[in-house]
């Protein structure tokens, strides 16, 4: 039985229901079609292996013939110096935060895209970047070395990210510490899991120290090309199975 419909798009109500609904929709990152996949990797803290852990994570993600989109939000621009050489499976852009309207313009360029997965390299600071990360990640992993510099700079990032969740009224973003730059020889490197498991969210897989991560930085490409089958490569497979097992997919 057909059922007669009427021309409602030029009613007042239905154009100004119509306005509003696509301004919750970019307002809150989420659009009719299926967003990407959206992980930050932020600590505030340099040193603590972020840009090495976002570039070859995203260029794991990539191996399964996903479309990945690396942003550099750091003005240090490691993970650009990196996607320099053009050896990486992935494309990647330029995109530094130092301010709000930075953080805004993030979100937007974000909402436009259709990649699979967006990893954002964020930079070490609070402001823009854990604002906009807060906006739109599915899930931020937060890279700790064990140093106390670190373990006190984490506390930081985890209660930014609780409060983006009470914001947004959801589990989201979720949370996965990542043990970072680790030397299990040392009493510090031993003990980190038990520190980190006090933050009271999910802890990933180690990324040990390694030697083979700044040699592949040096050769402009990933860790799974420059060393494929490798302890190195293998920290960077862990830790996209324990990406994809928080995110559910």
């Amino acid at each position: 039985m057909e059922v007669e419909t009427n021309n409602m798009s030029s009613h007042p109500v239905t154009q100004i229901t119509g306005q509003l609904t696509r301004f919750l929709f970019g307002a809150v990152r989420y659009t009719p079609r299926d967003p990407a996949t959206v992980i930050a990797v932020m600590n505030l803290k340099g040193g603590c292996g972020k840009s090495t852990i976002a570039v070859n994570l995203a260029c794991e993600l990539a191996g399964n013939a996903d479309s990945v989109l690396l942003l550099d939000n750091d003005s240090q621009g490691t993970a650009s110096q990196w996607l320099a050489h053009g050896h990486l499976p992935v494309q990647g852009e330029f995109m530094p935060l130092e301010n709000d309207e930075d953080g805004e313009r993030l979100v937007r360029a974000v909402a436009a895209r259709n990649e699979r997965y967006v990893v954002l390299d964020a930079p070490a600071h609070v402001g823009a970047a854990a604002l906009a990360a807060g906006k739109i990640a599915d899930l931020v992993l937060v890279p700790v070395t064990a140093s106390g510099v670190d373990l006190a700079a984490t506390r930081t990032v985890v209660d930014l990210i609780r409060r983006a969740r009470v914001l947004r009224r959801s589990a989201a973003p979720k949370c996965l510490i990542v043990p970072s730059k680790i030397d299990r020889r040392t009493d510090a490197g031993r003990q980190i899991d038990e520190k980190l498991r006090s933050f009271g969210e999910n802890v990933g897989p180690t990324v040990h120290q390694r030697t083979a991560f700044v040699e592949a930085f040096g050769a402009g490409q990933w860790i799974g090309d420059y060393a494929p089958q490798s302890s190195a490569h293998y920290d960077i497979t862990s830790l996209a199975i324990a990406v994809k097992r928080s995110l559910r997919i």
